[in-house]
């Protein structure tokens, strides 16, 4: 249960902390990067950490994390607890209640090298997620290149993709819009590299940020994957579903996982993006572009469509009618509390 907001120590925390670190000892042999606390979910409202190997990043929301929290005492803490598991510095990221007096600029602190405990770490490290390897960058901004709660997704890609490959004596073709630091696109090409694999495959990562593509491209170097087969396009999706749509292009696999919203461009004649309403739009073009039997992973961490029964109505207003669903795995344990915070499906339109 959430502590009093008032009676919140740091004796408390690390009680707290320690007993979350408990429940998500399952997860140490398979992956590096995890959340280690979950806000609410293990007690302490809008206070969140992130595990990246050799850093930490400890999470706060104003005005909903606890009034007496001091996050730089806390920041302390976190490391001594996590030190044993290869934790040399903590970060520290605050997010503003309200971020419009921010002025559309960056909260205080998100880019700075020096840590909040421990010693500063490179600007870029490298994450072992799975079979791959990942760039992060805990001081690059709000995020850090990665989203943990997609991570079983990712494995989920990787299988889907091993078996296609094994069944195809062609490239099995995946898009990865909205693709950001293309960790599916990595987990995909991973997935085409397995024993039994016959026909490989290629993958076509789609972001409107030519930096964060070039980010993914050091991934796949990390992972010592030859990025010939594989494409990088600076679009955005609706711009290269109507590309891909002109050139034939088609897909086994396509994954949304988009914004909740995203400006538009009138130059290009981009209308803005808002996940609540345009959803249905998204999925309805991206059906086009599927091969026979092709599959669409569809997912959002945006509220209105994380409520019960609301993204798969969205799904089936697309395509005009009830898909054949496709098993995912379950969240896993660091995320399992959360479940209301986002939402995935996959499916065959």
């Amino acid at each position: 249960m959430p502590q009093d907001r008032s009676n919140l120590d740091t004796h408390n925390f690390r009680t707290l902390l320690s007993n979350a670190l408990d429940l998500r000892r399952p997860l140490i042999g398979e992956t590096q990067a995890y959340r280690v606390f979950s806000g609410e979910a293990d007690g302490v409202p809008g206070v969140f950490v992130d595990l990246y190997g050799q850093g930490a990043v400890l999470i706060i929301y104003e005005g909903t994390a606890p009034r007496g929290f001091n996050a730089e005492v806390e920041a302390g803490t976190v490391l001594a607890l996590l030190a044993p598991l290869g934790a040399r510095a903590v970060y520290l990221k605050i997010f503003a209640k309200d971020r419009s007096r921010l002025g559309g600029e960056l909260p205080p602190g998100v880019t700075n090298p020096q840590p909040a405990a421990g010693e500063a770490l490179p600007e870029a490290i490298l994450i072992r997620e799975n079979q791959w390897q990942l760039e992060i960058r805990l001081y690059d901004g709000l995020s850090t290149g990665l989203f943990l709660d997609q991570r079983a997704n990712r494995a989920w890609v990787s299988r889907w993709v091993a078996d296609r490959c094994r069944g195809n004596t062609s490239e099995t073709a995946v898009l990865n819009t909205f693709a950001y630091t293309c960790a599916f696109s990595i987990a995909a090409a991973v997935g085409g590299t397995r024993n039994g694999v016959v026909g490989g495959v290629g993958t076509t990562s789609v972001d409107v940020s030519g930096r964060y593509l070039d980010w993914g491209k050091r991934s796949f170097a990390h992972n010592g994957i030859d990025i010939a087969a594989h494409r990088f396009a600076r679009m955005d999706t609706f711009e290269f579903f109507a590309y891909a749509g002109r050139k034939g292009l088609r897909y086994d696999l396509i994954i949304l996982d988009p914004p909740s919203f995203a400006s538009g461009n009138k130059k290009k004649k981009i209308r803005p993006w808002s996940a609540a309403s345009d959803y249905a739009r998204l999925v309805s073009e991206a059906s086009g572009l599927l091969k026979p039997r092709g599959v669409i992973f569809a997912s959002t961490n945006t509220q209105d469509l994380c409520r019960a029964g609301r993204l798969e109505r969205e799904i089936v207003k697309g395509i005009g009618r009830v898909p054949r669903w496709v098993e995912l795995p379950a969240p896993p344990i660091d995320f399992a509390r959360d479940q209301d915070r986002f939402a995935a499906l996959a499916f065959m339109p």
